[in-house]
């Protein structure tokens, strides 16, 4: 998969609100550096939630996740 395709496929599965601040951020010609890797395996992820394969996670829970790794 090309960085562009992953960055599409990223992008698509946005929130209408984080697609209006990713493209402000391109706007604004800032840098945004994306992990092809991290991208690769959050789409893997998502398809594998929405095969019911893995269970649905709230924004809370990626939170508590997040704290625990620190």
């Amino acid at each position: 998969m090309s960085q562009a395709h992953a960055l599409y496929e990223l992008y698509s599965h946005l929130p209408a609100k984080e697609k209006r601040r990713f493209k402000q951020l391109i706007d604004e010609n800032e840098k945004v550096e994306v992990f092809v890797e991290g991208v690769e395996k959050g789409l893997k992820e998502v398809k594998l939630i929405q095969e019911g394969k893995l269970p649905r996670r709230t924004f809370a829970d990626l939170k508590r996740e997040i704290a625990n790794e620190k």
